[in-house]
C-alpha cells in the first residue's frame, strides 16, 4: 500500500509538471502519426554559468499520412522532477504530410527554474495530432543537454627554462554552484596538460592530473621545445569542456 501511495505521488508530481508518466503517453497514441526529430538550441548544448537566463529554440517534426494539424503538450523536462515551459507552438507543413513546428524557451537561475541536481539530460514531450484524428504522444521525443559552464585557468609556469629543465605549471578548475550563485572549486576531475610547439598543427597531451578537494592541480614535465601550454577539461554529462589561455614556455 505504501508503495502504490509513492507511485501516485510521484505521478501527480509529473502531472504538474506537464510531464507525462509513459503509460499515459501510450493510451494518448494512436493512428500513423509520428514524431520524427525534435532539435533543441540548434542541436547545441544549453551552458549556464552561476547567474543569468538563456532564452533558446526546439523544432518538432512530425509526420501523418493525412497532414499534421498541431502539435502541443509540449514541455521539457529532466531529472529530480525539472520542467521548463515552452511558448505555444507553430507549425508549418513542409509537404502534403510532414510539418515542423517550433517554440522557445528559457531557464533561469535566478528565478530558481533549475537547480544543481538537474543538470545533465532533458527530454521534450509532445503530441503531434494527425489531420484525421490520429495522434502520437512521446515522453521522450527528443533529448537535450542543459550543462554547467567551467572556468579552468593555469599558474606557475616559467617564461622561460633550459632545455631537458622539469617544470611545474598548476591550473585551478571551477564550476557554477547554481545554489548560491558562485563559482566554486571543481573536485576529483581529470584534467590534460596540452603541448603545443611553434608551427604545431594539434597539442599533444604531455601530463593528465586530478584536481584535489580545491579544485586545484599540479603537474611537472620535462621542457626541451619552445610551445605554450595549456590546460584541457574533457567535461562530463553534467559539465562542458573548457580550457585555459596558453602559457608560453621559452626554452634556451
Amino acid at each position: 500500500m505504501r508503495r502504490r501511495s509513492v507511485l501516485l505521488l510521484v505521478s501527480g508530481a509529473l502531472a504538474v509538471a506537464g510531464v507525462l508518466v509513459p503509460s499515459l503517453a501510450i493510451k494518448q497514441s494512436h493512428g500513423d502519426t509520428r514524431i520524427t526529430g525534435v532539435v533543441v538550441n540548434g542541436g547545441q548544448p544549453i551552458v549556464l554559468g552561476p547567474t543569468g537566463r538563456v532564452d533558446f529554440g526546439f523544432s518538432i517534426t512530425a509526420e501523418d499520412n493525412s497532414g499534421i494539424s498541431s502539435v502541443d503538450g509540449v514541455g521539457l523536462w529532466g531529472s529530480d522532477y525539472g520542467a521548463l515551459r515552452s511558448s505555444a507552438i507553430h507549425c508549418t507543413a513542409r509537404s502534403a504530410t510532414v510539418s515542423v513546428c517550433t517554440g522557445t524557451s528559457s531557464v533561469d537561475i535566478a528565478a530558481q527554474q533549475i537547480f544543481d541536481s538537474m543538470a545533465g539530460t532533458w527530454y521534450v514531450q509532445a503530441t503531434a495530432h494527425g489531420r484525421d484524428g490520429d495522434r502520437r504522444t512521446e515522453t521522450k521525443a527528443g533529448s537535450f543537454a542543459i550543462l554547467k559552464a567551467g572556468r579552468l585557468s593555469s599558474f606557475g609556469a616559467p617564461q622561460t627554462a633550459a632545455p631537458g629543465a622539469t617544470i611545474s605549471i598548476s591550473g585551478l578548475l571551477e564550476r557554477p554552484e547554481w545554489k548560491t550563485q558562485q563559482w566554486v572549486p571543481s573536485p576529483d576531475q581529470p584534467v590534460r596538460l596540452e603541448f603545443c610547439a611553434k608551427g604545431c598543427t594539434a597539442p599533444e597531451t604531455v601530463a593528465t592530473v586530478s584536481s584535489d578537494s580545491e579544485g586545484q592541480f599540479t603537474a611537472k614535465v620535462r621542457v626541451d621545445r619552445t610551445g605554450t601550454y595549456t590546460w584541457s577539461y574533457p567535461g562530463k554529462d553534467w559539465a562542458e569542456p573548457v580550457s585555459s589561455y596558453g602559457v608560453q614556455v621559452t626554452v634556451r
